[in-house]
């Protein structure tokens, strides 16, 4: 019993890495990881008959260039 029990202890661990590595990614990184997860959802959700769109980021911005950039403030 003493291995299933070391076993399990290494998955979690490991899986307390995982998200400690996942928290340290800078915000860009983390949207194109959400963007990912929801074409991977999709793809299943659109076989089930869903109508399903995932975040288009690019078109976002090209709408809208400054979007990103600070306003300057008035003095």
């Amino acid at each position: 019993m003493d291995g299933v029990n070391a076993e399990v202890a290494r998955i979690f661990a490991a899986k307390e890495e995982r998200r400690k590595a996942l928290a340290r990614l800078p915000f860009p990184e983390k949207v194109r990881a959400v963007i990912e997860l929801q074409k991977m959802a999709a793809t299943i959700l659109r076989a089930r008959g869903k109508i399903v769109r995932p975040w288009n980021v690019r078109a976002t911005s090209e709408k809208n260039p400054s979007a990103s950039k600070a306003s300057p403030t008035k003095s």
